[in-house]
């Protein structure tokens, strides 16, 4: 056996262990046409006098759900500017970004969808709360954080930000798991 099949041995047999806590199995799936990179989405967390969190509510269909404000990173765009352009598009409201606290994944069980979630910390600088256009936009508001565990909240992160927001964010980014729900 040469060093480069040794080393390729080793290589494999690593990345056949997986973590406990890992509910996917590894085997391969198809993935959808075209889908060659997950999706990274920016989540932007704004909290207002210890009290409120701003979250943004999105319909589909029949449902109706809460989520941070945020969305889809650009190619070239920073996850701090991604914020500030969403914050911006979604609520109408201009922030300005403090920190990174959290990443997360949600990938489907069958593997053909991939997203990994980013979350900032920010607060508002100026702008007026509204709506924005995208027709998933069903609402915009500071809800207390006294109901933040009753929303449907998607990714479910609602228990972390209440710990968080409770006893200060960590240093450091926290890596929530995979959140599909």
């Amino acid at each position: 056996m040469t060093r480069c099949d040794l080393q390729f041995s080793k290589i494999a047999r690593y990345s056949r262990v997986h973590r406990k806590d890992d509910r996917l199995s590894k085997q391969r799936v198809k993935r959808k046409p075209g889908k060659v990179i997950p999706t990274t989405r920016v989540s932007v967390v704004v909290v207002q006098n210890n009290s409120e969190i701003l979250l943004v509510r999105h319909r589909k269909g029949n449902r109706q759900y809460w989520v941070l404000p945020g969305g889809r990173l650009e190619y070239g765009e920073t996850f701090f500017e991604c914020a500030v352009r969403e914050m911006k598009e979604e609520t109408g409201l201009d922030v300005e970004v403090d920190k990174l606290i959290y990443l997360s994944e949600a990938i489907a069980p069958d593997r053909s969808r991939h997203i990994v979630n980013v979350y900032l910390t920010a607060h508002v600088t100026g702008g007026v709360m509204a709506v924005g256009d995208e027709p998933v936009l069903a609402g915009v508001d500071y809800v207390p954080l006294a109901e933040l565990e009753r929303c449907t909240l998607y990714p479910p992160v609602g228990k972390q930000l209440l710990e968080n927001i409770e006893k200060g964010f960590k240093p450091g980014i926290e890596y929530l798991g995979n959140l599909w729900v």
